[in-house]
């Protein structure tokens, strides 16, 4: 045990494990086409596993963008991403199935958005090559989702799994501007399956460069902090006073807010899914309350969300 006196403690000698708002913007990786030459940005990075637990390598929520009668805007993640009831939700619908013109105008501000995250490795990044080599923590949405599908179950060939340090490949991210909004529909995966870079070189299946990775892995971003979050006293009343703008008669939503749904039981697994399986399916989800546009992630991250 190291030496340390119990008896004169300063304020430094106890981690508290306070993270800052700077540490967290520092491993999200936020490339935008404005930051790019001549408004594109050009980066190649690559898809690593998660090492806290390999099946959760992507981390996939809804979330609602409310705004309350004061302008204060906040983000909270939808129960839905759990398959829990989501008030906002029900809100939603209620606006957008109503004979009022303005009402089915205000239910878009109660729309769920797409997110996901993922562990990345920045292989090259022309306009912040200081980040290169270095794991961060990459939030996008639908389209590149769509990318990442396409190679886990594609319509011709083979599949790849983009995850794999040995036999993935190489995502090349490029951003153009499309109105006020970032666009990906140029991003793709490199033609060929590679090993993940160690340096200048690509790993191989050696016992030297296993341990190297498992160390940089270690020391890279937790992704578990962008799971899905049930709601805190703080941030039910914040909901609870935002819905109070769209319902005149705030009886059974409302009552959601305000006590949280039981959970319900998990469904007993009878087979382990493959690992395909858990990075590549996906459900078919209702477009009428779900926002996956990519210009829509482009305006939260502008928001340095």
């Amino acid at each position: 045990m190291a030496d340390f006196d119990i008896f004169n403690l300063s304020v430094s000698d106890v981690e508290t494990h306070k993270q800052t708002t700077s540490s967290v913007e520092d491993v999200i990786y936020k490339p935008s086409a404005d930051d790019g030459k001549d408004g594109t940005y050009k980066a190649l990075i690559r898809f690593v596993p998660n090492p806290e637990n390999p099946r959760k390598s992507l981390v996939r929520k809804y979330v609602h963008w409310l705004t309350d009668a004061a302008g204060n805007g906040r983000l909270v993640d939808s129960p839905s991403s759990v398959g829990e009831k989501c008030p906002i939700q029900d809100a939603f619908f209620r606006l957008r199935k109503s004979d009022s013109a303005i009402d089915r105008k205000m239910s878009d501000k109660l729309k769920r958005r797409e997110q996901y995250y993922a562990l990345i490795k920045v292989i090259k990044d022309p306009q912040r090559p200081e980040l290169e080599g270095q794991y961060r923590i990459f939030k996008f949405g639908y389209k590149i989702k769509e990318k990442i599908d396409e190679e886990l179950s594609p319509a011709f060939g083979e599949p790849t799994q983009v995850f794999d340090l040995f036999e993935g490949k190489n995502f090349e991210l490029i951003i153009t501007r499309q109105g006020e909004y970032n666009n990906y529909d140029k991003s793709k995966f490199s033609a060929s399956t590679s090993a993940v870079m160690l340096g200048d070189n690509p790993a191989e299946r050696s016992k030297e460069s296993m341990a190297t990775i498992k160390e940089e892995l270690e020391n890279a971003p937790s992704l578990s902090t962008y799971e899905y979050k049930p709601w805190d006293d703080q941030a039910r009343d914040f909901v609870n006073t935002v819905l109070g703008q769209y319902i005149s008669n705030p009886g059974g939503s409302m009552d959601q807010v305000s006590t949280p749904a039981p959970k319900k039981a998990a469904k007993p697994v009878t087979s382990e899914p493959s690992l395909d399986a858990a990075f590549g399916n996906s459900t078919t989800e209702s477009k009428s309350n779900v926002d996956s546009d990519d210009d829509l992630d482009s305006f939260l991250n502008d928001l340095d969300i």
